[in-house]
């Protein structure tokens, strides 16, 4: 699926679409939890509450510059 339709989707709480987000960027956002984080467990949960805040603010995203970078900055100001 493309990135547009899905983070359309998303901002339409679509469940089967914000489980397909998730699977596409968890890895590279857990890995970022890892640097600010103690240890595994606690970068999940970070990982967990990023997400949220993703989903929650999607409709933010207004299509300008990477996505990538957007759920990152999130992830960074969280």
């Amino acid at each position: 699926m493309e990135l547009k339709q899905l983070i359309q989707l998303c901002k339409r709480k679509d469940f089967k679409a914000q489980e397909l987000l998730y699977r596409r960027y968890s890895d590279i956002l857990f890995h970022l939890s890892l640097k600010y984080c103690k240890n595994r467990e606690e970068a999940q949960d970070n990982l967990q509450d990023s997400f949220i805040e993703i989903l929650n603010n999607i409709n933010k995203y207004k299509n300008k510059g990477s996505f990538k970078g957007w759920i990152k900055r999130n992830r960074i100001n969280l």
